[in-house]
C-alpha cells in the first residue's frame, strides 16, 4: 500500500511529525517517512519542501555546526486537522508505531526485527532484538503457514520487550513473570 496523492503525502508527513512530537533533522523525519514503504524518497523530499515553503513545517536553528531540525508549524496542525481522517488508520497506527521504534533505535541503539523466509513448504521466522554492537536476543522457528508467520512476526514486533523478558524468566525458573501484569 503506497501513498502517491501528494496531499495524502503531506498529511503522512505532518501526521508523524504532530505525533512524534519533538524537533527532527531532516533524515531523522525522511526515515520515519519511508522505512514502511508508504512513501518513496522523492515524493517524500519534494513534499517535505513544499510543506517547509508553505510554512507547515517550521525549521528550527541551532548552534553553529548542529543540524537543523523541524517542527510542525501551527499552520501545519490546523491542516492536519482538516485532513488527517483521510489516512487509513492502519497506515497510521503501524506508522507511527515505526516511527517510534526508529526514535527509540536512534537513542539507545536497540532493533527490533523479525524476518520470514520461504523455507522447504513452510517459512523460517526469525525474531531479534539488536543493538549497535550485538544481538540481545534471538529466536527461530518452523511455522508451516505464511498468514500465521506473519501473525508471529507482528506480535513479535509489539510486544518485543515482553517476550525478551518473558523468555528470560523462564530460561532462568523465574515464572512467576508469566502471570505479572
Amino acid at each position: 500500500m503506497k501513498l502517491e496523492n501528494k496531499i495524502d503525502v503531506k498529511v503522512f508527513i505532518l501526521y508523524l511529525m504532530n505525533n512524534v512530537g519533538e524537533p527532527l533533522e531532516f533524515t531523522t523525519v525522511n526515515d520515519i517517512v519511508v522505512q514502511d514503504e508508504f512513501v518513496n524518497y522523492f515524493d517524500f523530499a519534494l513534499c517535505f519542501s513544499e510543506l517547509l515553503e508553505a510554512h507547515q513545517i517550521d525549521e528550527i536553528s541551532l548552534e553553529d555546526g548542529e543540524e537543523p531540525k523541524y517542527v510542525i508549524s501551527q499552520n501545519g496542525k490546523e491542516t492536519l486537522d482538516s485532513y488527517e481522517s483521510s489516512l487509513l488508520p492502519v497506515i497510521r497506527d503501524r506508522a507511527l508505531k515505526s516511527a517510534f521504534r526508529l526514535i527509540a533505535y536512534n537513542r539507545t541503539g536497540k532493533r527490533i526485527k523479525g524476518e520470514i523466509t520461504e523455507c522447504g513448504e513452510g517459512y523460517s521466522l526469525r525474531c531479534s532484538i539488536v543493538d549497535k554492537t550485538k544481538t540481545l536476543f534471538s529466536v527461530e522457528l518452523y511455522v508451516a503457514e505464511r498468514a500465521y508467520a506473519e501473525k508471529l512476526k507482528e506480535n513479535f514486533e509489539d510486544r518485543a520487550e515482553i517476550i525478551y523478558r518473558g523468555s528470560l524468566s523462564l530460561l532462568s525458573g523465574d515464572v512467576d513473570f508469566i502471570f505479572d501484569d
